[in-house]
């Protein structure tokens, strides 16, 4: 009867450590570890195969300052496979911060603020052994803030004479793996608010799954229109999670003032055309740059956009003089160029910074 017994108890403490060994937790301290709202969407995978009731402890530390918060939550059901902790949890939860200058900042807003955290998820059995711990995990991340969501290109308010632009942000800091983008561009109307034309103005552009800060114009969205006002905005995201929002920036479609012909007092330094924004180039691209050097050979070279296999050869040789320089670059007899396509410039100036024109070509006898 004993042996009985003793079997009975074995088998107990087998099923416990099973259950114990078959919880942990699915959390990305990256992306969720910086808010305590954030520790909630913690999921707690491979329970055992019946429901239990429990309770789950979070328990926040950082190396230097200590503990930063204690949570527990009431008792809730888990079922078998991955959970998501239930809606509105939070509310009910007993919640204990530390008594340090991190954990004060916690509790006033709710962020953590940049450091090592230590984050630990345990699972309590509030069912038959109440208080029995089901599994426990911890994760380690230092923690840093992002860097804001900057839009770059086109840029705010400016007038580009392109129908279908490439649009350019920068990217989000720092890197999350898994991380990813969605635009949504939409045409702004008179007397009406930025947001309320992103919102509810039917959008010329709604991408998401973007895993570069660029998007080429979607081919299958329809075509800007000229003297039309648009309104662009970038989100980044990772499995659902909204981590950073740029501003609302503006752009008008307008080629009015770009395909005027070119002077020679039109020459605009190349610091303010480096600005992403379409240029339109008649047979010439002009522009002024400052060398402090000794006479030199500007070095660069020019690209396709519309059609990147393109290579093009047999560019002019500019020679640059120390001071203000007048730079023309002739174009117009090269048969690499299509009227009508976008190509990019890229310089090398003498002081050894790289700037890049985007420019739209048009020949000369249009």
């Amino acid at each position: 009867m004993k042996r009985l017994t003793y079997w009975i108890i074995g088998c107990l403490l087998l099923i416990s450590a099973q259950v114990t060994a078959q919880v942990s937790f699915v959390f990305l301290p990256e992306v969720q570890g910086r808010t305590m709202d954030g520790l909630f969407q913690v999921r707690i995978a491979g329970t055992a195969a019946q429901r239990l009731v429990a309770s789950l402890q979070i328990t926040v530390t950082a190396p230097k300052e200590g503990r930063i918060v204690t949570i527990k939550t009431k008792p809730f059901e888990v079922k078998p496979g991955v959970n998501p902790l239930p809606p509105g949890l939070i509310t009910g939860a007993g919640i204990n911060f530390g008594n340090n200058k991190i954990a004060t900042i916690c509790r006033q807003s709710g962020y953590f603020t940049e450091g090592d955290y230590e984050y630990c998820f345990e699972l309590l059995d509030e069912g038959g052994h109440t208080g029995e711990t089901l599994g426990m995990q911890c994760f380690d991340y230092y923690l840093q803030p992002f860097s804001p969501l900057l839009l770059s290109s086109p840029a705010d308010e400016d007038d580009i004479c392109d129908k279908r632009p490439s649009l350019y942000w920068q990217p989000l800091l720092p890197a999350i793996p898994g991380l990813q983008y969605r635009l949504v561009l939409a045409e702004w109307k008179p007397d009406q608010a930025k947001v309320e034309a992103l919102r509810y103005n039917f959008p010329v552009i709604n991408q998401q799954y973007i895993n570069l800060p660029m998007l080429f114009f979607p081919p299958s969205a329809k075509a800007l229109e000229e003297g039309h006002q648009y309104v662009w905005q970038v989100t980044a995201y990772k499995e659902g999670m909204i981590l950073a929002t740029s501003e609302i920036w503006t752009f008008k479609v307008s080629c009015t003032d770009s395909v005027k012909p070119f002077t020679p007092e039109s020459f605009r330094d190349i610091r303010d055309l480096d600005k992403g924004n379409f240029y339109v180039a008649r047979g010439k691209v002009l522009f002024a740059l400052q060398n402090i050097y000794a006479k030199t050979t500007l070095q660069y070279q020019i690209t396709g956009i519309t059609d990147p296999k393109k290579v093009i050869r047999k560019l002019p040789e500019v020679k640059l003089e120390n001071g203000n320089n007048h730079v023309i670059i002739d174009i117009s007899d090269n048969r690499s160029f299509v009227d009508g396509y976008y190509y990019q410039l890229t310089v090398k100036l003498p002081d050894g910074e790289v700037k890049q024109l985007r420019f739209l070509y048009k020949s000369e006898t249009e």
